[in-house]
């Protein structure tokens, strides 16, 4: 059965998942999560990707992309092969780093995109890695809420104009309530970011994404916005 074709339209907001090859370890020291994040900075400039949110985890990744221009795969590609190829040469391995291809889902830019920043925060928690989303030191959780300088490729603003207008402070408080409160919904979108689901939305954000090319949020000219900027 053919694999089905990848909405390339750009605007729209996606969360870009990576395992390693049968699940293995691909996070093995420090400095393999600092190559990886070294990398990931040149590959977002090449590519014009805004990333807004993101886990690494043991054997796997999270990331939530914006890519402003019809070239995700591309981009995503080009990364796993270079990080992979530095990992293999690194430490002395061969064959496949990543298991296939990348998966990605467009996400509604509403109440189902701050679900994503709570799924990406809490997954080391859930996995029994750290007690607080604030203790793993390998995602955007400290950065989105200030407790650490953010690093130059992440657009910490894009996640928290996703909280109400206001100083940045109380989108920060209202970011970090969010992911602190278990809302009813929480299981079911939990399962619909872990499922095979090529958009997670409501069905009439679906069928807009769908009939493309355009973009069915505003945030395409939002990423085009000089209002944010780099934090």
């Amino acid at each position: 059965m053919p694999r089905p074709k990848r909405l390339r339209d750009p605007g729209l907001i996606r969360h870009v998942i990576s395992r390693g090859n049968g699940k293995m370890q691909i996070f093995l020291d420090d400095e393999d999560y600092r190559k990886f994040f070294y990398v990931l900075s040149d590959v977002l400039d090449a590519y014009d990707v805004e990333c807004w949110d993101f886990c690494a985890m043991p054997n796997h990744y999270h990331l939530t992309l914006l890519n402003l221009q019809p070239n995700l795969s591309e981009a995503m590609q080009h990364f796993n092969g270079e990080f992979g190829g530095w990992w293999n040469e690194a430490h002395r391995r061969c064959g496949h780093v990543y298991q296939g291809r990348f998966k990605d889902q467009i996400v509604q830019d509403d109440d189902y995109v701050r679900s994503l920043t709570r799924y990406i925060a809490l997954n080391p928690v859930r996995a029994g890695l750290v007690r607080q989303p604030e203790d793993w030191l390998w995602s955007s959780y400290r950065f989105i809420t200030g407790a650490a300088t953010a690093p130059s490729f992440l657009l910490t603003q894009r996640v928290l104009a996703r909280f109400g207008p206001g100083p940045v402070s109380d989108q920060r408080q209202r970011y970090i309530d969010h992911v602190r409160t278990h809302s009813e919904l929480e299981a079911a979108r939990v399962e619909a970011f872990r499922s095979r689901q090529r958009i997670v939305g409501d069905r009439s954000f679906k069928q807009a994404v769908l009939k493309g090319p355009q973009a069915p949020s505003s945030t395409a000219a939002e990423a085009n916005s000089s209002a944010f900027g780099f934090i």
